[in-house]
């Protein structure tokens, strides 16, 4: 009988996301489980005083970036009497810039540095955040801000991941990612002090053991979810006279097909996966026609709350075919990162 091959650790330099993304190899070591911090309210939240060449927090966890100077600012150590006013993007792991190859070359700096007025932008995203993380994060640091010019929400694509959870684990409030290891050590710590748990173990997100909701089901419950934290978002962004849109974030396979750099990734990518390649796990959302019904679901909410609303997804089809926007299938290049910059600014009117 042969063996089966073993798998490649993420690190092998024969690898093809080594070779020729090389700093993804530092976003493993960000992203590792054992260094993430476990806070009140918003779960978990971003290694705190990480440091490597691609990317860098500060002691609260906000990421770098950069002003139009190239100093690095954030919002754990930011000066008000130097930046009287900024701009916020808000949102998960895209909008954080994993998978740049420094802080200089994430959405957000790359935004500054096509701001016409020079006011700098403020990363404030989470990794494996979804529409109600997003929120209260910014619930719980909005007093450390000076005056907000502009808050941009770029997400989406996590609350239509959360969205496919069972029922039995979604409850009444929006789950978050590894929400199933959470509810398990609750289970243990009711079992040792006498307390009665279901017997039914619930699964770990995201290999799910039941079958995924109808796709129209699971659009509209993202959508729901993510125009209920919009309601909060504009109450909020009214208080502090600042102006608030809400753009979709772009996925690759939403997109266009993969050009061969993209293509070999994904490939290799799904060959090392451990819960399954991307098609198994994300099929059923991965498909361009969800993009377009989640999207103008959230379009026609957004105007209902007289939030601008920016649709990315159509931004990035107008890039040529052979461009490589993405390093995997949900985060982008240094190149897709000022793709994506230009086109927030010019939907912003800038």
């Amino acid at each position: 009988m042969f063996k089966k091959e073993k798998r490649k650790p993420l690190n092998d330099p024969s690898l093809i996301r080594v070779k020729i993304t090389p700093q993804m190899l530092d976003y493993d070591r960000f992203a590792a489980r054992g260094r993430s911090q476990y806070l009140p309210y918003v779960m978990g939240f971003n290694a705190a005083e990480f440091t490597s060449n691609s990317i860098n927090t500060d002691h609260l966890g906000f990421r770098y970036s950069v002003d139009t100077d190239g100093n690095p600012i954030s919002v754990g150590t930011l000066s008000k009497e130097k930046y009287p006013q900024v701009n916020l993007l808000v949102g998960a792991s895209p909008s954080l810039g994993y998978g740049a190859t420094s802080d200089a070359a994430t959405v957000v700096s790359r935004l500054t540095a096509h701001d016409p007025s020079g006011t700098p932008w403020l990363n404030f995203a989470g990794h494996c955040y979804n529409s109600a993380q997003e929120l209260l994060l910014y619930i719980m640091h909005a007093h450390r801000l000076p005056k907000i010019k502009n808050i941009v929400i770029m997400s989406g694509f996590n609350t239509l991941v959360m969205a496919r959870l069972p029922e039995f684990i979604r409850g009444e409030l929006p789950p978050f990612y590894f929400c199933g290891e959470y509810y398990e050590r609750f289970d243990d710590i009711a079992k040792e002090n006498g307390g009665e748990v279901q017997d039914k173990k619930l699964p770990k997100w995201p290999a799910e053991t039941t079958a995924v909701p109808p796709i129209e089901q699971t659009i509209h419950l993202g959508a729901t979810e993510s125009l209920r934290c919009l309601q909060q978002w504009a109450h909020l962004a009214r208080g502090v006279d600042a102006k608030l849109t809400y753009l979709m974030q772009p996925l690759a396979t939403w997109v266009r097909k993969p050009c061969a750099e993209e293509q070999s990734l994904y490939d290799e990518l799904d060959q090392l996966s451990r819960l399954g390649t991307w098609d198994t796990l994300y099929g059923d959302i991965s498909d361009p026609s969800v993009a377009g019904s989640y999207a103008d679901i959230l379009a026609t909410g957004c105007h209902q709350l007289d939030i601008p609303f920016g649709n990315l997804v159509t931004e990035l089809q107008q890039c040529a075919e052979d461009e490589w926007l993405f390093v995997d299938r949900a985060h982008f290049t240094d190149h897709g990162n000022d793709i994506v910059a230009k086109s927030v600014q010019n939907l912003l009117g800038n």
